[in-house]
């Protein structure tokens, strides 16, 4: 419980702190769903996932999956221009 909710709950929140976290979690549990019928959208228009996919939407799953070792580029920030 102590991990769940804020430290002194119900005296240390407002009084309508449980339904805006109910509405919270919810938008967090639609958003999430939304980006996976996303990514899944974007995968299938690929063809991962069809046995005559090729070769793009291989690599572009492995990129997705984050399997990829190559080095990003650091961005140039202000002290160094």
């Amino acid at each position: 419980q102590r991990v769940l909710l804020p430290q002194g709950f119900p005296e240390s929140v407002s009084p309508d702190y449980v339904q805006y976290q109910c509405w919270d979690s919810l938008q967090a549990l639609c958003s999430t769903m939304a980006g996976s019928l996303s990514t899944r959208s974007v995968l299938e228009a690929v063809g991962v996932g069809d046995g005559a996919a090729n070769v793009t939407g291989a690599a572009l799953t492995w990129i997705l999956r984050g399997e990829t070792k190559i080095p990003r580029i650091p961005e140039p920030n202000s002290q160094n221009s």
